[in-house]
């Protein structure tokens, strides 16, 4: 899942989740004619979340957590 987050930078969210132990990225992951249409390549581009079969329940609930809070982030 990707997303962004108005008003702040998707490098600044993917330091603050990492801070927490929650790891993401930041970019365009070579998708770079979406970023371009979607106007977000000279925007810093996207957060991308890569949740997949190994990620435990805990780990999405922490991350749900961090994103409703939004502190630090």
């Amino acid at each position: 899942m990707s997303f962004t987050w108005e008003g702040r930078h998707p490098r600044d969210i993917a330091a603050a989740l990492g801070k927490q132990g929650i790891f993401v990225w930041d970019g365009n992951y070579y998708a770079l004619a979406v970023t371009e249409r979607l106007g977000l390549e000279g925007k810093g581009r996207m957060v991308r979340i890569g949740a997949v079969h190994y990620n435990t329940v805990e780990e999405i609930r922490r991350l749900g957590e961090a994103l409703r809070s939004r502190q630090p982030i």
